[in-house]
């Protein structure tokens, strides 16, 4: 959605922050749930793009709750809100930085990863966009933080900074766009800033294609609630490895190191799931070690190991039965043990879990276990296990 289609307008903005803008987003959030009687009770003391404004809001902080403590005090269009950063990860990002020094932060839309890096640093934040702008600045002065809020094009800025963090834009005409030569601007634009100084940093969508992820940075994938949410490229002073996983909250980090070949062994007493962002940086090997587990087949992103070791950038799982897949005897086998699928996971698996659990047809009573779906030696396998710690 273009800001230019959105209720939130400047003009709403600025009655937002008067006392009947204040009075009106209150009696909007109590009626939130039934649109129609809002709009109906709301129009009849405001003026109705206002009130469809104070209604987008309202909605748009519900939404932002699970990313942002202070939500119900904060500014947003959707698709601000939509490619801002969580709270969680701007503020672990920021630690990226040197405290004190002055960052540029290139196309700061709402304010998302400005609100991590104002508690750390002096920032410079540039957007081309004014609603934007004025949405970062009452964001910021939420949380009780302060920035210089520049509106230019972020292409033709003169950038005076110790360093710069670019969050480019990665949809065009409300559609999200892969390649990073197609975000805007290109990711290739990272070699003018480096003009003005080596130490840059860009966040990129985490299924960026390998082939296009540029040589000489670091990349970091980084993790929260169990999906892998951002990637990060880190040139010149603010890189400190080739390749790394961040699972947050913690922050737990792992970056490769050199280290023998890990062997792919028939499964053991435990499974581990890595996570996602330990999948998408390559470091596979490097848990492995960590776990003192081996690889189940070469080509998939699953573990196993004689004796169990928690970590934090895998779930761990005891291993009560395996066999190869056949549904009949999966079927037959969980329901003489009163077992049920309370969990479904697959990698290089044909069949969806809905699917699968539609097709077992089982009572969700007795135990409850995980079923993990794969394929040793190119055939399909299924573990049977339960939960063994994080």
């Amino acid at each position: 959605m273009s800001l230019s289609s959105t209720p939130i307008t400047l003009d709403a903005l600025r009655f937002f922050r008067t006392s009947r803008g204040a009075e009106l987003l209150t009696e909007a959030a109590d009626l939130a749930g039934d649109e129609l009687r809002a709009s109906q009770v709301l129009r009849a003391r405001f003026p109705a793009d206002i009130c469809r404004a104070a209604l987008a809001l309202v909605q748009l902080r519900q939404a932002a709750r699970e990313k942002f403590s202070l939500a119900d005090q904060m500014y947003f269009d959707r698709e601000g809100l939509e490619m801002a950063s969580r709270e969680e990860i701007s503020t672990y990002r920021a630690t990226r930085f040197q405290p004190g020094q002055t960052v540029a932060d290139l196309g700061c839309g709402i304010g998302g990863d400005l609100l991590g890096l104002a508690a750390r640093c002096r920032v410079q934040a540039i957007d081309l966009d004014r609603v934007r702008l004025e949405m970062a600045r009452l964001n910021l002065q939420a949380a009780g933080l302060g920035a210089a809020l520049i509106q230019a094009d972020l292409c033709r800025f003169p950038v005076r900074a110790d360093a710069i963090f670019l969050d480019p834009a990665r949809r065009h005409e409300g559609r999200r766009v892969r390649s990073g030569e197609d975000y805007s601007p290109p990711l290739s634009f990272v070699q003018e800033l480096r003009r003005f100084t080596p130490a840059v940093a860009v966040k990129v969508a985490p299924g960026i294609d390998e082939s296009e992820l540029p040589g000489g940075c670091e990349v970091e994938f980084i993790s929260a609630g169990q999906q892998c949410r951002e990637a990060v490229l880190y040139f010149g002073p603010l890189a400190s490895a080739e390749r790394r996983a961040t699972v947050l909250p913690g922050p737990h980090t792992l970056v490769g190191a050199p280290g023998t070949a890990v062997p792919v062994a028939p499964p053991g007493s435990f499974v581990y799931d890595p996570d996602p962002a330990l999948v998408r940086s390559h470091l596979l090997d490097e848990l492995a070690r960590r776990l003192d587990a081996w690889k189940l087949d070469p080509q998939i992103a699953y573990l196993s190991s004689a004796h169990l070791v928690t970590s934090a950038f895998a779930r761990a799982y005891r291993i009560l039965s395996s066999m190869p897949f056949n549904l009949k005897r999966l079927r037959r086998f969980l329901a003489q043990e009163g077992m049920y699928a309370a969990e479904i996971k697959k990698r290089r698996f044909p069949i969806e879990p809905q699917e699968l659990r539609h097709l077992l047809d089982l009572p969700t009573q007795g135990q409850g276990v995980t079923l993990i779906l794969t394929r040793l030696a190119d055939q399909p396998f299924v573990f049977i296990c339960v939960s063994a710690g994080k």
